[in-house]
């Protein structure tokens, strides 16, 4: 299973937000990229950035920041937040990004994320399920569209998506574990995706429960940041 620590980036700052709530946030670093290179140092080679700003501005915004961290060596790095041009997917996968989060874009225009599959292989692409009371939500989680879950994950998949970013919003940030109910019902239906699971994580053994179900990575974050879990468990975690 693959552990990828969250970076969220607001201002240039390592952010975490409450409920996806830009008004609740705690600042824990001024300096992304060091906190990234910490994890490597760790062992932690998956990284998952998210540039809050450019989820609100619909392109994005701190790229800086971002390419920062993309210049750390031995590091697989996902980027989202706010892209929604080609211009903006080659430069980052020029940058270095492994692979870029595509949330909004996948549910208003669909056919053009499709397009792009087919252009740079669906292994480059992770489309975000972000989820709060049952409907699929988008425009940095600040809007609702009238998608179930299921139903977005069974479009994207027809369009050639493999790899899936679920996240449920009203979990996210508050350690109180996850979702294992949303997962466990996506991964029945759709047994052939990588899903990736996100928001809650509040122990090691939350992360032990999303392997046990067959995630295929979990996103890290406030518990992180929190002490909760610590490097060393992930980074062991990673090699069992």
């Amino acid at each position: 299973m693959l552990i990828y620590p969250a970076i969220d980036i607001y201002q240039g700052n390592c952010v975490r937000l409450r409920q996806g709530d830009f008004a609740s946030q705690n600042v824990y670093s001024d300096s992304p990229s060091a906190v990234a290179r910490s994890f490597r140092d760790a062992g932690l080679n998956s990284l998952h950035v998210v540039d809050l700003e450019g989820a609100k501005e619909s392109h994005i915004v701190n790229w800086e920041a971002l390419t920062s961290i993309l210049e750390i060596d031995s590091m697989q790095v996902q980027i989202g937040g706010g892209i929604r041009s080609r211009e903006d997917i080659c430069r980052l996968f020029d940058a270095g990004a492994a692979r870029v989060v595509i949330g909004s874009l996948a549910v208003e225009s669909p056919h053009v994320v499709q397009d792009w599959i087919r252009e740079f292989g669906t292994e480059r692409f992770v489309i975000a399920v972000d989820v709060r009371d049952g409907a699929v939500a988008h425009k940095g989680w600040l809007e609702r569209a009238h998608l179930t879950a299921s139903t977005f994950v069974d479009a994207m998949a027809r369009a050639g998506a493999t790899s899936f970013l679920c996240t449920d919003i009203n979990l996210d940030g508050m350690l109180g574990g996850p979702n294992l109910e949303l997962y466990r019902s996506l991964l029945a239906e759709f047994p052939s995706i990588h899903l990736i699971a996100s928001g809650g994580v509040s122990q090691i053994r939350d992360i032990e429960n999303l392997a046990g179900i067959g995630c295929h990575a979990v996103v890290v974050g406030k518990a992180l940041y929190e002490g909760k879990v610590t490097t060393d468990q992930l980074s062991g975690f990673t090699k069992k």
